[in-house]
């Protein structure tokens, strides 16, 4: 909790949210006063749900603003609209929402979720889709119209009035989304040709790796695609983890393994107690456990302090891997991140970073550079809202060199589409790789 923020500043916003409560509230108003205290964790692993009730009254009774929206860069673009309104918006900028441009927006509704540290470019990535419209209503409620100001293709400025949808109203009548997209593969290698290869590992999560119809594992992916890659000479490799917000601890390990040398990854990973108890004075104590018996007794050392810290190489350990591949690349490397790359595929990026190993192109990572909190989590549930939050166990503090405190991978070269690109789904960063503007 005090890894990004001094304790006395927690301590004050826990006071100042207890001073707010001075009569009954919903789940939602209650919420929205918690919330910003989950987000001082600066940790995008700790995450604050709703009850079963309160889902189903935000799905069928909330009402919210009918558009989804993508941020490129700072920008705030219509990705699709309802049908129900006959004029095309699909691709106009948002310049204001009742009154508030975007970045005023997207500051008020950042507080309701947390981020890495202080990486400002999630805040924005975590709003699109439905998603703006879902935290705008969480934040400000009911609001039967909506007054926006868009810009269009040729620059012309247009006043809108929106009538707000329910959920299900919008969902079925989306513009822009009358086939279903077959599902896309979590993992994938081509040739792009005689000396550049192409290997998008979009997730690092084995059930995703399951639901593939190609490959179904990742050991067995890697070992095919890093044969083809030697047996044909391939001189430029680009890995594609944009998409990959982790999965399995260890998997990112594998994929390193063929491309750099093995290294110290963790200078720790520690627990800070084995049980914690939760305890107002007022309803019955709640006990939160970290590890199951046998691996707080052969996997960790109990500290001085009482924590728990990983032992060097009992398990995954605090090594970026325990075994040479029998096929190793060692070719000019790209590696193409964003907000979305986090976890496990942010840890990946952090390792070669520094080693030094590759060229990083796209936008600014998620996942903190020197680590974040995850692995075993508890779900606390509060007793009368019935919120639910879970809070992550195990403190990953990467062995790092030459990177900001509180900030992700910053790309060598920011690569961001314009609306047209990204509506007709183009992958930008691999066309600068192969225009042979990414060098150094």
């Amino acid at each position: 909790m005090y890894w990004y923020m001094p304790k006395d500043s927690v301590n004050s916003a826990f006071s100042n949210a207890k001073m707010k409560i001075k009569n009954d509230l919903n789940e939602i108003e209650f919420f929205n006063i918690i919330a910003p205290l989950v987000g001082l964790s600066r940790e995008d692993h700790t995450n604050i749900e709703f009850s079963e009730e309160t889902e189903t009254f935000l799905n069928y009774e909330a009402r919210y603003l009918p558009v989804n929206v993508v941020f490129l860069d700072k920008k705030m673009y219509i990705s699709k609209q309802s049908n129900l309104y006959t004029k095309p918006l699909l691709g106009n900028e948002i310049l204001s929402i009742n009154g508030k441009n975007p970045i005023q927006l997207v500051y008020e509704l950042g507080e309701l979720f947390a981020s890495d540290g202080f990486i400002k470019a999630v805040k924005f990535s975590d709003l699109n889709g439905f998603s703006f419209s879902k935290h705008y209503f969480l934040k400000y409620g009911f609001i039967n119209e909506f007054v926006i100001q868009v810009k269009d293709s040729s620059g012309k400025i247009h006043m809108l009035e929106l009538e707000s949808q329910k959920f299900t109203d919008f969902s079925n009548s989306l513009v822009n989304n009358e086939k279903r997209e077959t599902q896309k593969e979590s993992l994938e290698f081509k040739l792009l040709n005689d000396t550049i290869a192409y290997l998008g590992v979009h997730t690092f999560s084995n059930s995703l790796y399951e639901q593939n119809r190609v490959h179904k594992k990742l050991s067995t992916f890697l070992e095919i695609s890093f044969k083809t890659i030697v047996e044909n000479n391939v001189s430029n490799l680009i890995i594609d983890l944009s998409n990959n917000g982790g999965g399995n601890e260890g998997n990112e390990n594998l994929l390193f393994s063929y491309l750099a040398d093995n290294y110290k990854k963790y200078k720790s990973v520690c627990a800070k107690s084995q049980v914690s108890i939760l305890d107002n004075g007022i309803d019955e104590p709640i006990k939160l456990k970290t590890f199951g018996f046998f691996e707080r007794i052969f996997g960790n050392d109990k500290m001085p302090d009482k924590s728990y810290c990983r032992k060097r190489n009992m398990g995954f350990g605090l090594m970026a891997y325990k075994k040479e591949p029998r096929y190793k690349y060692d070719g000019k490397l790209f590696v193409i991140i964003s907000p979305v790359t986090y976890s496990g595929g942010s840890e990946f990026s952090n390792m070669i970073k520094t080693s030094n190993r590759g060229i990083f192109v796209g936008k600014e990572t998620g996942g903190g550079y020197y680590g974040n909190t995850s692995g075993y989590s508890s779900e606390l549930v509060l007793p009368h809202s019935r919120l639910l939050i879970d809070i992550p166990s195990l403190k990953f503090e990467m062995n790092v060199q030459n990177g900001e405190f509180g900030r992700g991978i910053i790309p060598d070269y920011k690569v961001v589409p314009t609306i047209t690109e990204y509506l007709t789904k183009q992958n930008i960063p691999i066309k600068f790789i192969l225009n042979g503007k990414a060098s150094r």
